[in-house]
């Protein structure tokens, strides 16, 4: 049995893609309402698990005009935004709160490494009554100091490990006793930079070939499949 599931949150544990893509929408018409960022490229973006700067400056008529400061704007915009129309957008993939329960009952530790910002993932969370499932440490998003966007490896080596140890006793942590489940390229080449195994979510918004190129360990259809893979 594994001895810690890492998940990633959009596409692979909740249905946010609508979210996301009309946040963005909302964004650009506050921002700038001369310009509608097309839907094909909007699409592109959330299936390579983009963050919101790159996702802004592969949007915008005119990138350099994002100056460090215009960047932090945008994305201060955004997530307002997200606040208040994309998180009634959200809801769990079928099978989540069943799946989350059964790691509990195994005592196995869950964490969420994502490229979202943490006060998202709680807020999400607790909308859907999944608060409680994943300790509120062991959510990693992309301000938690240390923590780098996937594929980097850093969230696990450089955050989640020290909190293991210090938080919750661990000596030692095998990463092939790691399970990373997750939808996008970047989750399966971050599971390959900390050694660890990697369950393929075909479900989500991932680029279907290059997953599946990549060779996963696992590939399931529903979260309902992760439950006999933890047990194995």
């Amino acid at each position: 049995m594994i001895a810690l599931a890492i998940f990633d949150f959009d596409g692979t544990l909740f249905d946010t893609h609508e979210s996301i893509s009309q946040t963005i929408k909302l964004t650009f018409d506050t921002l700038l309402p001369t310009h509608t960022p097309p839907q094909p490229e909007i699409q592109r973006l959330i299936a390579s698990g983009a963050g919101l700067a790159d996702t802004f400056k592969a949007l915008h008529l005119s990138p350099a005009e994002l100056t460090p400061t215009a960047e932090n704007e945008w994305i201060e915009k955004y997530r307002a935004l997200y606040a208040t129309h994309g998180q009634l957008l959200i809801k769990a993939f079928p099978g989540a709160k069943d799946l989350l329960t059964e790691l509990n009952v195994h005592k196995i530790p869950i964490a969420i490494v994502s490229n979202k910002g943490v006060a998202a993932v709680k807020t999400a969370l607790e909308r859907n009554g999944l608060d409680g499932y994943v300790p509120e440490d062991l959510i990693i998003g992309d301000k938690t100091p240390g923590a780098k966007r996937k594929p980097d490896p850093a969230s696990f080596a450089d955050v989640l490990i020290p909190l293991l140890r210090e938080n919750y006793g661990w000596e030692e942590v095998d990463p092939g006793r790691v399970l990373v489940v997750g939808d996008t390229v970047a989750d399966v080449q971050f599971a390959r930079n900390i050694r660890s195994r990697v369950c393929w979510c075909r479900f989500g918004y991932g680029d279907q070939k290059a997953c599946q190129e990549l060779e996963p360990d696992f590939v399931v259809d529903s979260l309902g499949e992760v439950v006999g893979i933890i047990k194995a």
